[in-house]
């Protein structure tokens, strides 16, 4: 009983959690940082190939970007509201001027977050399960490693990495709205006394999409040379579907 009534006085305290959220989106988006400087990043074997593939259907190009301006804008004004709590707002008041905007385009963004998150998780699920392959993904860090022999680890459609951040981001997301929901219209939360535990269970939940987001976003925009395309036009080099993605480059072939 002494425990549980430990980690629910630490859940409920607000400016710890509000410190973590914090330092989850921007910790982790240094240390990104600080592995592509050690690191590198991955470069396609054979360079391009100049043939391009169609990986994504423009609907669901569509679909992706529906959801994902919505989560970056929650986001981006979570940290600020998080960071205007605990560090900014109390001494100034440009920054309470920012927690304020920030509430409220954190407000607008909800609603379609929630339908264009909906909509992806629905469209891509049976693309996300897991195979027993994923399992030697996670053991070769997917291949991104730099150091030592190069290594390119079997996947399908979606690696094991693609597959986490799917499921990562399905529960919670449905953790987030339903919080979100009951924080937006109190009358249908439990009980007022349960304000600080529903407010801990969304900054938990936000810190959990907020991390693993930053690690997607370096993967497709940084790490993962051709890997931004898939999103913009729905397709992808040859050789990066070769050397990413072989079981469903081979299924390709096979049609």
């Amino acid at each position: 009983m002494e425990q549980s009534s430990i980690w629910l006085d630490i859940l409920s305290n607000q400016s710890f959690m509000s410190w973590l959220l914090v330092g989850s989106v921007v910790g982790v988006a240094l240390i990104m940082g600080l592995f592509v400087l050690v690191n590198g990043t991955s470069k396609l074997d054979g360079g391009f190939s100049g043939k391009s593939i169609q990986r994504w259907s423009i609907r669901s190009v569509i679909i992706h970007w529906i959801g994902a301006i919505p989560c970056l804008i929650l986001i981006f004004t979570g940290v600020i509201i998080g960071a205007g709590k605990v560090i900014f707002e109390p001494g100034s008041s440009h920054w309470a001027t920012a927690v304020k905007l920030s509430a409220t385009l954190h407000e607008f963004a909800v609603f379609p977050f929630m339908i264009g998150a909906f909509i992806m998780v629905i469209t891509w699920w049976k693309k996300q399960l897991f195979k027993k392959y994923d399992i030697d993904w996670f053991i070769k860090a997917g291949g991104y490693i730099n150091f030592g022999k190069k290594q390119h680890p079997e996947a399908g459609f979606a690696n094991g990495g693609e597959k986490l951040w799917f499921w990562v981001f399905t529960i919670n997301f449905i953790i987030l709205s339903s919080t979100g929901l009951m924080l937006f219209f109190p009358e249908i939360a439990p009980s007022h006394e349960y304000a600080p535990i529903v407010i801990a269970l969304h900054i938990i939940s936000a810190i959990a999409i907020g991390a693993f987001a930053i690690v997607h976003i370096f993967m497709a925009t940084v790490i993962s040379e051709g890997g931004l395309s898939n999103m913009t036009t729905g397709k992808c080099d040859e050789n990066w579907a070769k050397q990413h993605h072989n079981r469903w480059y081979k299924t390709l072939n096979k049609k």
